[in-house]
Order: C-alpha cells, then sequence, then structure tokens
C-alpha cells in the first residue's frame, strides 16, 4: 500500500473532525438550529368510512341497541345502523379516539349511505338537513364495539359452580355458566350475562365477514361441550334462561283505543215510513187550517147578513 502524504493525512483529519458539526465540510459555518415550536394536539379523526356507498338501498327500519332505538337499513338479511345516531345516543362517554382505537383493534370499517338513503334519514329527522353524509355500521360491529367499550367484566377470582359452555365468535372464548346465566370466562375471569358473553372473545382474526350477529339470540351462540355431564339438563337450563328474558325484553302491548260509537244508520223501509208519515201530518195541517179559515169566514158572513 503506498505511503500517504502527510498534509493529505492533517486534511482528512480535519475534515473528519468538522463534518459531523457541520453542513458544509471543513471550515463551514454551523448553521444555528431553529426553535423547537411546542408539538400541536392531533385533531380527533373521525370513524373511517368506506371509500364508496354499497348500491343496495335496503328498508329503513328501527332496531334495539344497548336499550336505545337506532334507525337502520336492512340489506341482505344485515341490519345496517345510523353510526351519527349510535354515537350521539349510546357512546355518548366515550372521545372518537377511543372509538377509533377499538374499531382499529377489531378491524371494524363503516359504509357510506347512498344518496337516497342519506335523503330518508333527513326526511325522517334522525339527521340534521346540513348534513354531507352518513356513516352505516353493520349491527354485528356495533354489538362489537358496545361489548369492547360499554361492558368491561368484572374480576371474580373464585370459579364458580356450574357447568362448562363455550361460543365460537369473534374468536371464540370458554368459560364456566352458573345456574343463574351469569358466565365466567376462564382466560380473564370476568363474569359476564350470557348475552354479553358471546361478544366477549380473547381470539383475534383477520379479514373475517360476521353477518347476521344479533346478541338477543345469545341461545343459539351459547353451546355446551359434548363431553359436559347432565348435558342435556343444562341446555333446558339454558333454554329456559333465554326464553324467560325474551318475555322480559318484549314490549308491553299497547293500550286499547277506545271505541267510537258510530250512529247506527236506519234501514231503508224505516226512513221511507218516517217521509211518509211527516208528508201526512203536513198535508193534514194544511188541510184542517183551509177548514178553519172557510168555516169562520163563513161565520162571519151570516152574522152580517142577520143584522
Amino acid at each position: 500500500m503506498d505511503a500517504v502524504a502527510p498534509h493529505i493525512s492533517s486534511v482528512l483529519r480535519t475534515y473528519q473532525a468538522s463534518a459531523p458539526r457541520s453542513l458544509q465540510g471543513p471550515g463551514g459555518e454551523r448553521a444555528p438550529a431553529p426553535a423547537a415550536a411546542p408539538p400541536r394536539p392531533p385533531p380527533p379523526q373521525p370513524i373511517p368510512l368506506g371509500p364508496a356507498a354499497d348500491g343496495a338501498r335496503g328498508e329503513r327500519g328501527e332496531t334495539a341497541l344497548e336499550g336505545e332505538r337506532i334507525s337502520c337499513f336492512s340489506v341482505g338479511g344485515e341490519r345496517r345502523l345510523c353510526l351519527p345516531q349510535i354515537l350521539t345516543s349510546v357512546l355518548t362517554d366515550f372521545s372518537l379516539d377511543q372509538i377509533n382505537r377499538v374499531c382499529d383493534v377489531l378491524q371494524i370499517y363503516c359504509s357510506r349511505c347512498t344518496p337516497e338513503q342519506l335523503h330518508e334519514l333527513k326526511a325522517t329527522g334522525v339527521l340534521p338537513r346540513s348534513a354531507p353524509s352518513c356513516g352505516l355500521i353493520t349491527q354485528t360491529d356495533a354489538e362489537r364495539l358496545c361489548a369492547a367499550l360499554l361492558h368491561a367484566p368484572a374480576a371474580v377470582r373464585a370459579r364458580p359452580p356450574g357447568f362448562r359452555v363455550y361460543h365460537e365468535c369473534f374468536g371464540g372464548a370458554r368459560g364456566v355458566c352458573a345456574a343463574d346465566g351469569l358466565v365466567q370466562c376462564a382466560e380473564c375471569r370476568g363474569v359476564f350475562a350470557a348475552r354479553r358473553f358471546v361478544c366477549h372473545s380473547h381470539g383475534t382474526e383477520h379479514r373475517t365477514c360476521h353477518w347476521g350477529f344479533d346478541s338477543a339470540r345469545w341461545r343459539r351462540f351459547l353451546l355446551l361441550p359434548d363431553d359436559e355431564p347432565e348435558r342435556e339438563r343444562w341446555a333446558a337450563l339454558l333454554d329456559e334462561l333465554a326464553a324467560r328474558e325474551g318475555r322480559e325484553a318484549r314490549p308491553p302491548p299497547p293500550p286499547p283505543r277506545a271505541k267510537q260509537t258510530l250512529p247506527v244508520p236506519l234501514p231503508l223501509k224505516r226512513k221511507q215510513v218516517n217521509i211518509t208519515i211527516y208528508i201526512l201530518w203536513n198535508f193534514c195541517e194544511w188541510v184542517c187550517k183551509i177548514f178553519i179559515f172557510f168555516t169562520f169566514k163563513l161565520l162571519i158572513f151570516h152574522v152580517y147578513k142577520f143584522i
């Protein structure tokens, strides 16, 4: 290897010492560092909506979500709920950032309503006239979102006496169900009502399409293992609990309306008889008046004749 001249080695050492402190190399002036501005808080991000609206309009109706009546459109057997109405009536205690984080974890995406659906929501007073668009969320995803935000489990360490149950919704979960219908998760020891347990899961799913889920029909999703002792007895107990809950959740029938008593129309023959009697009565009245008039006139004539 050729020897490097001493003056070249000196220049290289000077450059190596100056380069980390200067953008112009050796001999350059150090640029003043700009004053660091305080970071601005990020604005709240809206709920992620799909890029395009679904072409199907669907039939508008209402459904119950956490005890609130929510407007929805039934498309292909799946209810699509009005997202702004859910945010203002059900998830009022949560910020958009909290809701967005849960939507990211659960991989929930909302679609935009069609112009016809938007017009119908405005016409019925669900949305204000100035609303530019509206997001729709399937009832399945709305149930998952509410379960994650609203229903934190109460941890109980002791395992309650009961029988084993499981479900396969949203990744699945296993637990122990007591005779009163409360289920303790086998993993987190949280205690849920049976309706909430079928929305609870510790599994992760990727690109899974959920369709037609309704927590009110929890009995369809809550299952018993095949090797569970007295399986038929516990199945009958779950059926009874589901039937009792359905009766309690059923809205009371509306009060009967008071019957309005309308005048009964007279038969046609009776009307004719009444008209005939009325005509005869008037005719007889006029005949009597004429008879009395001429009689009185004749009497006066005779009186003047004798005078």
